[in-house]
């Protein structure tokens, strides 16, 4: 950076209100990119408790956050959590279980836009992280057996003396 002036004085002053005026600098907001990413959980915790959510997603998410995310990324600060180290984490989440990775991307892009509304980054790390693949599956059908067991059943169901309630009337054979 560099910056021309009368005087060495009127430079160093011109430069040094430049660089305080820099996007991501402190700007007085309780979060900057050299905030932990502990910080921003916290003061997303308590915007959570301001929305009108239902207290299972509530409490879904805070799970996820103590249990998955919070231990991957409690120490970075807000600067240091590129889209590199989310596709990482997202990864290792998605090798354990779909679902897990699915939840956990959510919870980071929530927790990444309240800090973008925050001015504490200039961009939305996991927005850069590709998609999560769902593994195909093979289709599973009945065995023979377990045909066999559910016919079995289905013949026999309520057919004992002496059961209360209704009597079979074949229909659900």
């Amino acid at each position: 950076i560099r910056v021309t002036a009368r005087t060495a004085e009127q430079a160093r002053s011109t430069l040094k209100r430049r660089l305080l005026s820099r996007p991501g600098f402190d700007n007085g907001g309780v979060l900057k990119p050299s905030s932990s990413f502990v910080e921003l959980a916290e003061l997303w915790l308590a915007d959570l408790d301001l929305r009108g959510l239902a207290t299972g997603t509530k409490q879904n998410y805070c799970d996820q956050l103590r249990l998955h995310v919070r231990p991957a990324f409690e120490h970075y600060t807000l600067g240091e959590i590129t889209t590199g180290r989310v596709e990482w984490f997202l990864k290792e989440q998605a090798a354990f279980s779909q679902s897990r990775a699915k939840q956990s991307r959510t919870l980071l892009n929530l927790m990444f836009a309240f800090a973008l509304r925050h001015d504490a980054i200039a961009r939305n790390p996991v927005e850069g992280t590709s998609p999560l693949r769902r593994r195909k599956e093979a289709p599973r059908a009945l065995t023979l057996e377990q045909i066999a067991a559910i016919r079995a059943a289905a013949t026999t169901w309520r057919t004992g003396p002496g059961l209360p309630g209704p009597k079979n009337d074949g229909q659900v054979r």
